[in-house]
Order: C-alpha cells, then structure tokens, then sequence
C-alpha cells in the first residue's frame, strides 16, 4: 500500500471513531438526563451526580437547591433564569435532594425512585 491509501484510510478511521464516540457520548447524556416536570410549584426529586459537576437547567426563573441526604448540608444555585443553565459541583456517588420551581432539567445525574 503506497503513503497516500494509507493516509487517507487512517483519516477515514480517525473521522469514524469520532463520530462513533459522539454518538455514544450523546446516548449516554441522553441516558442520565431527567427532568422534573409539571405546574410551577416547588418540586423535589433525589439524584445522584455521574461525574462530579451537575448542569441544571429551568424554564422558571428559581433558585435550586441541592441538600446532601446523609449530612443536611445545602448546596444553592442562587436565582437561575428561564433557559439559562447553570452547573454546580457535587461529590460524585452521594446521594442529594434537588428542588426548584418549573421544569428542572439535571444532568448527568442517576435518579433514586421509590
């Protein structure tokens, strides 16, 4: 195989394995997504962040509160607006009580139901 097949079929690998990774990238997300939805009442939901960061987003204008489950320690994203997302850091494999007002999306976070 001469340098110029090579070339382009190693450029051909490369653009598949970065579209193969997105796409499971994208999934996974996808996956660990959950929102919290119904009237603009105060709604509260146990999560459980992936990673170590949680990205949350409302369609009210709130404040969001996150409460350890263990210590009672809270943890305030103070006044996010409609659309706007905000990301916060939190312990990765603890357990914590979300609340806010509207639709709340969080993610990527493993959702406790009971």
């Amino acid at each position: 195989m001469d340098k110029k097949r090579l070339k382009r079929a190693l450029g051909g690998a490369i653009l598949l394995a970065i579209l193969i990774t997105g796409i499971s990238y994208n999934g996974y997300v996808k996956t660990h997504t959950f929102t919290l939805s119904g009237s603009e009442r105060v709604k509260s939901e146990e999560i459980q962040p992936v990673s170590g960061s949680v990205k949350i987003t409302s369609t009210a204008d709130t404040d969001v509160v996150f409460t350890d489950i263990k210590s009672g320690e809270t943890y305030v994203i103070g006044y996010i607006t409609s659309g706007v997302g905000e990301t916060i850091k939190l312990e990765r494999g603890k357990w914590y009580r979300v609340e806010g007002i509207g639709e709340l999306t969080v993610r990527p976070v493993n959702v406790r139901i009971e």
